[in-house]
């Protein structure tokens, strides 16, 4: 009896393939017959045994499998779903236990039941990460890889910053209100020439040194740098030609020092009615930092070869004294002292030292050596051999970021620099004009190299959600094209 149950029980053979169901039902009907008088002497007997009741549910077994069968065939879907053509009406109310869905299936309609809200949980979750991946491109590239030195990407954004409140100065310093605040955002002058010896110094000594015909002419290099920054000054410079026009003989005799970026290299000034001009500030005045970027560009490479066997005690040695050399240009410049001392009494001499100080090279060449300096004090703190993890040496071939590695007041640079500037901006509102040389010319040093540190480093958060957005980073792009169309 056991043996007849397992084989009863068990599914029947005969299943929808690719015979015709008559063709299935005509080749099964002899061993169903047969099945079936067996069927009722294994009832009897289990009727006798008091196994009626089991006997019932074997019969509903064959009857439902039989109609489950009989349904796929017929209709070729799944006869548990309700409605389907040629299921309901063969498959008896007696099947309806055994058409329960298994676990899967269960599983199955759940998730369909929830599939409206999960759906739109899926889409929104969809729409962040898209948001993300277009807010911070660079959140997916990992820092410190590739050949050669990382790209620092978040210095752009921080330029931008410093050139928008320069603009701000030119633009409204004469606004009530904004007057008073006006001095400390052209103090931020001074960061263009840190930036400047800050990159290109750690563009030269975060790679070995280049010898021989590998390494490039001063010509060479210089013209690559000029490549960069001189067609968007030339087109500058024609658009304000053609909009105000020179109007002496001295400006139309500056012009072509302003073609060839020499008008700062020596500050000449000229008195017409009452009124002196001087050749740094004439035509695009804005543009005459160039001016001094290109001669302290003529310098960078043996400034990189002085510090890139230095120690981190020499460089940051080098900091403070850039700094304290700050303290000159208020000592010459305030209330003419170094007019008074050489014995000027006309007009055009205070004005040509004081040009001299705020758009000369003499201003902020203790700024582009800081800018360098700070560049070795970054390899030595913040960064390390890509190959060895080592710190950065003689030998080093390729370098990668170590973030870790940094004290915590450069890797919070920017919270702790922009802080800074904003107590001085808004406690200190009025010393920017007790002491204007001093802060416009490297005074405000310490506040910017943690800035331009932190930002470097690239874990601050005003670096990681700021600086690295997709927004700051095209504005940063624009940054330069933007000062220089400023008028």
């Amino acid at each position: 009896r056991s043996a007849r149950l397992a084989r009863l029980t068990a599914p029947p053979s005969r299943r929808a393939g690719a015979m015709p169901h008559d063709a299935q039902r005509d080749a099964v009907k002899p061993a169903a017959a047969d099945e079936d008088a067996e069927d009722r002497a294994i009832r009897a007997v289990l009727a006798a045994a008091g196994g009626a009741e089991e006997g019932r549910a074997l019969e509903g077994a064959r009857i439902c499998e039989g109609a489950l069968e009989d349904a796929k065939v017929l209709g070729g879907a799944d006869p548990c779903l309700k409605g389907v053509e040629g299921t309901e009406s063969t498959v008896s109310d007696s099947c309806e236990p055994s058409c329960e869905p298994d676990g899967d299936e269960a599983d199955s309609q759940q998730k369909r039941q929830r599939a409206p809200g999960e759906a739109l949980r899926t889409a929104l979750r969809g729409a962040r990460d898209a948001f993300v991946d277009w807010m911070y491109p660079l959140a997916r590239r990992e820092a410190g890889q590739g050949g050669g030195s990382p790209r620092l990407e978040a210095l752009d954004a921080m330029r931008w910053v410093a050139s928008i409140q320069i603009v701000l100065y030119h633009m409204y310093s004469h606004k009530e209100g904004f007057g008073e605040y006006a001095g400390w955002c052209a103090t931020w002058t001074q960061l263009f020439f840190l930036l400047s010896g800050f990159v290109l110094a750690y563009a030269e000594i975060s790679k070995p040194p280049k010898t021989g015909t590998a390494r490039p002419s001063l010509l060479r290099y210089i013209r690559r740098r000029m490549t960069v920054i001189y067609p968007a000054f030339f087109m500058s410079l024609l658009l304000k030609v053609t909009y105000a026009p020179g109007t002496s003989t001295f400006q139309w005799l500056i012009f072509p020092l302003h073609g060839l970026l020499l008008q700062s290299w020596l500050p000449l000034c000229h008195a017409d009615s009452g009124h002196v001009s001087c050749s740094p500030w004439l035509f695009n005045g804005e543009a005459w930092f160039l001016s001094v970027l290109l001669l302290y560009w003529v310098g960078l490479r043996p400034l990189a070869e002085l510090f890139r066997r230095r120690s981190l005690r020499f460089s940051a040695a080098t900091l403070v004294a850039c700094w304290l050399f700050s303290f000159v240009f208020p000592l010459l410049g305030d209330r003419d002292r170094l007019a008074h001392w050489l014995g000027c009494t006309s007009q055009v001499c205070p004005m040509t030292i004081m040009v001299a100080i705020r758009s000369g090279p003499l201003g902020y060449v203790h700024v582009f050596v800081a800018g360098v300096a700070a560049a070795r004090v970054f390899l030595l703190t913040a960064m390390k051999d890509a190959e060895t993890g080592e710190r950065v040496g003689a030998g080093t071939r390729r370098v990668a970021l170590a973030a870790e590695r940094a004290p915590g007041l450069l890797r919070f640079g920017c919270c702790v620099g922009y802080t800074t500037y904003a107590v001085l901006l808004l406690a200190a509102t009025s010393w920017v004009k007790t002491y204007y040389y001093f802060f416009h010319n490297g005074g405000m040093l310490p506040v910017m190299l943690t800035i331009l540190l932190g930002a470097a480093i690239g874990v601050d958060p005003i670096t990681t959600w700021i600086f690295r957005s997709k927004p700051m980073l095209v504005l940063g792009r624009i940054s330069y094209m933007q000062y220089l169309m400023q008028h």
